[in-house]
């Protein structure tokens, strides 16, 4: 980078780090049509929070941290978002065949009141959580058909839609304090590697000083 090449002041660091939300960053906005009062209500409370955490890891943490840790994070997220599309997935699929066992199909059902929202994309992991909102709303479509239909009992049916979106949350949440901790330990690096370079310069300047050995007039 250009920044790098060109020699600043010390204080630079810190004015940059200042001006960050100044900067000019790339996005895009994805229109999303989720049916579910669930899975809207899920993006509501859920999206902007996971949304801001992961810009912070893949942009931010770059900053005042290293590519190396920005990748060991990025990386457990990532383990994360994997985890919750194969168990949700694992569910449809489970749904799937509960409603092939009692002649049931998928069609038909629909809302009162689908919304389509909009999804402020700043980093890649963004575009993966609006996809598992989405999933989730496919999901809850599933276990709408399948209540309506009778075979999924009241007691089962809420339990359900309520343990899947208190974890798809529950994961934005994750992320966020994931973020949050590796932001901390950045700075506090950064900020004791400034210290001992300050120290070391101070040494430096002490044993240079010709007043230290100048003899006495």
């Amino acid at each position: 980078m250009a920044t790098k090449e060109v020699a600043a002041p010390a204080v630079s660091k810190d004015k940059s780090r200042g001006q960050d939300k100044s900067k000019s960053h790339p996005y895009f906005t994805q229109k999303v049509k989720l049916h579910s009062f669930h899975a809207q209500q899920v993006f509501d409370r859920g999206f902007e929070l996971c949304a801001n955490a992961i810009f912070s890891l893949s942009v931010v943490l770059r900053i005042i941290g290293t590519d190396e840790q920005a990748r060991e994070v990025e990386g457990i997220v990532d383990e994360r978002l994997n985890k919750m599309f194969e168990d949700m997935r694992g569910e449809v699929a489970r749904l799937e065949k509960m409603a092939e066992a009692n002649g049931i199909e998928f069609k038909g059902i629909d809302y009162s009141h689908p919304k389509e929202v909009e999804a402020k994309i700043t980093s890649p992991r963004a575009v993966r959580y609006v996809g598992l909102i989405r999933e989730f709303d496919g999901l809850v479509a599933k276990l709408d058909t399948l209540w309506l239909s009778g075979v999924i009992p009241d007691g089962n049916y809420s339990r359900s839609i309520y343990e899947w979106k208190r974890r798809l949350l529950r994961l934005a949440g994750t992320i966020r304090s994931i973020a949050g901790r590796a932001m901390i330990a950045a700075r506090r690096k950064e900020t004791q590697g400034e210290a001992k370079n300050g120290a070391d310069r101070a040494d430096g300047i002490k044993e240079a000083d010709p007043t230290d050995s100048a003899p006495v007039a």
